[in-house]
């Protein structure tokens, strides 16, 4: 599976879940921005878009809005009882005012490089506001560079994790359990021990997909 074949099966999941009574958003899927119009963001952002990023938003879509939420009275099982909702988006016009809000955030509350909390803050491109006050960001730093890692404000148990090597490897891991979180209490039970990654072929997964009847389809990830 690539990105592109992991943005198409988002219509089939919210046909599927909307048939189970859940609460549905519109699916929005751009197309895919110019060259060009990268180059232009990138210029406001002062910074280069990862390799992964910018071949998703130039091949794929330049914006992805894709969103569910269980119905109210609706607890799932087990492992999967704080799961309420799925999300995944993205925008290159976004990118701007998301990385403007997490600078701020580096400024006013996590300033400082030398503490290991401060330190997952810096250097890091958001590309996605999860709506707590957290993000999913791209790391910027050469060693990690591209790797798609979780930014809480709070003490969140996934703070720092990477979810995925690279924006496109994020979207073929994440896409097929239907996006739960982006909270990240929704998703960690979805991580391998081995790699810390989420991980669609795990039993846990299969146990998911199966529970809300995701169809699977051929995986292929990438080691962390």
């Amino acid at each position: 599976m690539n990105a592109t074949v992991a943005v198409g099966r988002l219509s089939e999941i919210l046909d599927s879940l909307a048939a189970q009574g859940f609460d549905t958003r519109p699916l929005v899927v751009d197309s895919p921005a110019s060259p060009g119009e990268v180059d232009a963001v990138e210029g406001q952002l002062g910074c280069k878009l990862p390799t992964s990023l910018r071949h998703c938003l130039t091949t794929v879509a330049s914006r992805v809005e894709f969103a569910w939420f269980a119905p109210a009275e609706h607890t799932f099982p087990g492992p999967f009882r704080e799961i309420f909702s799925g999300n995944l988006c993205w925008s290159l016009n976004g990118l701007p005012d998301l990385m403007t809000a997490v600078r701020g955030w580096v400024d006013d509350v996590f300033p400082d490089p030398s503490d290991s909390y401060d330190r997952v803050w810096h250097h890091k491109l958001p590309f996605m506001e999860v709506g707590n006050g957290d993000y999913l960001a791209l790391d910027l730093d050469d060693d990690a560079h591209g790797r798609v890692v979780y930014l809480s404000h709070d003490d969140g148990e996934g703070h720092g994790r990477t979810m995925a090597t690279s924006f496109e490897d994020l979207l073929i891991r994440w896409i097929p359990l239907a996006c739960p979180g982006a909270e990240d209490w929704q998703w960690l039970p979805f991580c391998a021990r081995s790699d810390g990654g989420l991980d669609p072929s795990s039993a846990i997964a299969r146990e998911w997909t199966a529970l809300v009847r995701l169809k699977s389809g051929p995986l292929a990830v990438e080691g962390l």
